[in-house]
This record gives structure tokens, sequence and C-alpha cells, in this order.
């Protein structure tokens, strides 16, 4: 458990808030061989994805900072003039990164993450599934897990789909990330894709243990279907 803070207070996203969860990305997910600067623009790029896709957005704060932050997407609600927007932030920071050492490597890296995802998603489709909306971002600072922050964030998400009349969420992961928590919440783990080659014997060991993953990155997408292993949880709520 992190650091202990007597007054967590929740409320809604703004602007100004943007460069706290910048920073908040690029510790939780950069790369330190990269570089702070290629880092934090990548950290930017990330926020700017993510916003283009949000409706609806919840900040926790402690000591007057921002220390975690709910992103959620309702596709009925999407504004399409701020995606937009948001788009185009994204686009003229990815045609910089080749100004930063190693910039091209990690926007091909960016390229190939992001191809894994659209990919997890089609499958899910090719299966039946639909969605109307979307976790897009969940993310709680280091320095303050273990004090139910991510709980409460994701607790007041899932009531805005309820309000919203949402019937299926989705949202995308990787094993870099906490994902055991959405285990937890009764969400089913949709479909897990390998972003990192095999060997024959890796292989050999993943066949053989479906639902363990290996130290490879993999890409996930979860649902809010309930699995079979969480029979009883209601993923859309604490009725």
């Amino acid at each position: 458990m992190g650091r202990m803070s007597e007054d967590i207070t929740y409320r809604a996203l703004e602007s100004a808030d943007y460069p706290t969860i910048e920073q908040l990305l690029c510790d939780e997910w950069g790369n330190p061989a990269q570089g702070h600067d290629l880092a934090m623009k990548l950290a930017e790029i990330d926020l700017e994805d993510c916003l283009a896709r949000t409706t609806c957005a919840q900040v926790a704060v402690a000591d007057g900072k921002v220390v975690g932050v709910v992103l959620g997407g309702i596709h009925a609600d999407l504004d399409h003039d701020k995606a937009e927007r948001h788009h185009g932030a994204s686009l003229k920071l990815r045609m910089s990164l080749d100004l930063n050492p190693g910039g091209h490597e990690a926007y091909e890296q960016l390229k190939r993450n992001e191809k894994a995802d659209r990919e997890l998603l089609e499958q899910a489709k090719a299966e039946g599934h639909a969605y109307d909306a979307e976790v897009v971002l969940l993310l709680v600072d280091a320095s303050v897990r273990g004090q139910g922050i991510g709980q409460h964030l994701f607790d007041w998400l899932l009531d805005q789909f309820k309000e919203a009349g949402v019937q299926h969420y989705f949202l995308h992961t990787d094993s870099r990330c906490q994902y055991r928590f959405y285990d937890k919440q009764g969400l089913a783990r949709r479909a897990v894709l390998d972003v990192e080659p095999h060997t024959p014997r890796e292989d050999a060991e993943m066949h053989a243990e479906q639902d363990r993953l290996d130290d490879h990155l993999h890409a996930m997408i979860y649902d809010n279907e309930t699995s079979p292993a969480n029979e009883g949880v209601n993923p859309l709520g604490r009725d």
C-alpha cells in the first residue's frame, strides 16, 4: 500500500488536469530507456487518443493533486467535433515523433499496440458481441493505491453507464496493467493477443495452461458479460 491520505475528493475532469494525467501515464507505462521527452510525448498522444473517445470523466484528488482518473465513452453521447479535435492533436504529435531520438521506433510500437486492440475488438464483434460503451482509461497513482480509489472511480463510471441505459461495455488493457482488478469485478476476459513472438517451447507451455499469461506482453479485451468464473457478480453495479 502507498502513502495514506486522509482526504480523497472526487470531481469532474478539467483541462487543467491534463498535464498531471500525462505524467501519471508516463510514470505508469513510460519506458525510461526512451528518455523523458519522448516518454512524455507518447503519454500526451495516449491521453489525446483517450479523450477523443471520452464522454464522461472523473478524477480523484489528494492534497490538491490529481491521483486517479477514469474516462468512459458512451457511444450514443459522443461529441464528434470534440473527438475530431483530439484526433487532430494526436496526429500532430505523432508527426513530430521523428524529431525525438528513438521516435520512429516508438511510433511503430504504438501502431502495433493499436493494431492489437483493433484485432481484439474485431474478434469480439465477430463472435457476436456488440458494445455501446467503453471504459477508456482507469489509472491510479501508485503512491495511493490500496485505498479504494480505483474501485470508487470504476463504480462511478458504471453508474454513468447505468443512467445512460448502457447494456454492454468493453475495455482494452494489457499484461503491464493491474488487469486482475477486472477479473475481480466479474468481467469476462473476452480475448487475449500475444503481441510478442514465442519460441516453440513457450507455445507448447501456453497451450498446456491456457489461463496463464507468460512474461510476454499480452493485449486483452474485457467486457461485462458475466464470466462463468465470476457467476453471481453484477458487472454493471452493486444492486
